[in-house]
């Protein structure tokens, strides 16, 4: 059983990868026998696999129609956009009175690393090294319940960037001007200025979601 799980675990975490690189995109099917033979694993293990990207938010089942990559309609993502400001904002208040100096380093840390890999070419890392940012944030606030709620919305979220990239994607000049403007919520946290810290949050997720919803027209 345990044996099971763990390459149910691992299957998911490939097909995860390869949704997050593009190789899937949104709408496409994904077929369990195609996948069993990619993988050469059986057919069981990846149903197992894709009931786990389901529950995560990456895929969706339709009845008598196979497993396909998780898309969005308008309202939905404007309700996913709203969803995630509301959440991201009790999380980040929390996270003003909870953040060490530690916690600090390691937010700069990851937007570092995503200029870094952002100037060398890979705008790819830049999304991803966001997207790590606001998980890392919802961490700081060591509320359970939220980072449950908030993995699930953040890896539709990805989707949704995924998708806008596709469409009209940032230029490395974007890409930069948007990870300064994370460093200034780290400051924010910092200085323990919550009301900066969650009208900064609140400017970042809006610009994303006016940049995303067109796309979806």
């Amino acid at each position: 059983m345990v044996a099971s799980a763990t390459r149910a675990e691992t299957v998911a975490d490939r097909i995860r990868q390869a949704i997050r690189a593009g190789a899937y995109v949104s709408g496409e099917r994904l077929v369990e026998l195609t996948l069993a033979r990619q993988m050469h694993v059986s057919q069981n293990t990846i149903r197992d696999a894709l009931r786990l990207l389901e529950a995560e938010g990456w895929v969706v089942k339709h009845a008598r129609h196979g497993v396909y990559v998780r898309t969005f309609t308008h309202a939905e993502a404007d309700e996913l956009y709203s969803l995630r400001t509301a959440l991201e904002t009790v999380a980040l208040r929390w996270v003003i009175d909870a953040a060490t100096k530690k916690d600090a380093a390691n937010l700069r840390r990851i937007l570092q690393n995503g200029r870094k890999d952002a100037l060398a070419g890979d705008l790819n890392t830049a999304i991803e090294a966001v997207m790590e940012f606001h998980s890392a944030i919802v961490a700081i606030s060591g509320r359970s319940q939220t980072i449950e709620m908030l993995h699930r919305l953040h890896n539709q979220v990805y989707l949704l960037e995924l998708t806008r990239e596709m469409h009209t994607p940032r230029s490395l000049r974007a890409h930069e001007a948007r990870l300064l403007l994370h460093e200034k919520l780290v400051a924010f946290i910092e200085s323990q200025d919550a009301d900066g810290a969650v009208d900064l949050l609140h400017y970042l997720i809006q610009a994303d979601r006016d940049s995303l919803l067109p796309t979806l027209d």
